[in-house]
């Protein structure tokens, strides 16, 4: 007689909401005390609206908007009679059965970041960065040229957008005199109209 591995559909439907509700709790409480350290460098920038503190409590409000869209969407999932951890837990059971080959197909999308943070001092963030969006969609097999050039389009756009014009970052530009001079000229355009 074999036992069959409860599953957390075999749960009853309050319990299944604890773990959502405990993922968010974590989020919240790891957003409000980023948020909180940022008392300790809140001062005014001249010409800047928003002062030293303007992009890191955006991020911690966007990280706590998130994870209630998260928490919003895992009960109306649980609601539905759907489990959003059951695939989780099935890809777990199926990894612990595939050989080393397959999990070392999956090392590229943990190096490339790596490779990307450690060439961006010397390239240049600008220049770098839509080189690692596609180098990123590409890992996640993405193969349609239209949606690899929107999908950068997008993301780079809003990435000029918010670190440029918005929250004036001061993010690196490169050490090599091409890479820089290139990347001066992104800022430059990205600014352009101000």
């Amino acid at each position: 007689m074999s036992e069959s591995i409860p599953t957390p559909a075999d749960r009853p439907q309050s319990a299944r909401f604890t773990r959502p509700v405990i993922e968010w709790g974590i989020w919240i409480a790891i957003s409000a005390w980023i948020y909180s350290q940022t008392g300790y460098f809140d001062t005014e920038i001249p010409e800047y609206a928003f002062g030293a503190t303007g992009w890191p409590r955006t991020l911690c409000l966007a990280m706590a908007l998130g994870a209630t869209g998260q928490l919003i969407y895992q009960i109306a999932e649980i609601r539905r009679g759907n489990s959003p951890t059951e695939p989780a837990i099935t890809r777990v059971r199926q990894n612990l059965r595939q050989s080393l080959w397959s999990s070392a197909k999956r090392l590229p999308i943990f190096v490339f970041p790596l490779v990307y943070l450690y060439f961006v001092p010397t390239i240049g963030f600008y220049l770098a960065t839509p080189f690692f969006i596609i180098g990123l969609l590409l890992i996640l097999e993405v193969r349609s040229p239209i949606a690899i050039l929107s999908v950068t389009s997008v993301v780079y756009g809003l990435v000029l957008l918010l670190f440029t014009r918005l929250f004036y970052v001061a993010l690196p530009t490169g050490r090599v005199a091409p890479f820089y001079d290139i990347n001066i000229a992104i800022i430059g355009i990205a600014r352009s109209g101000m």
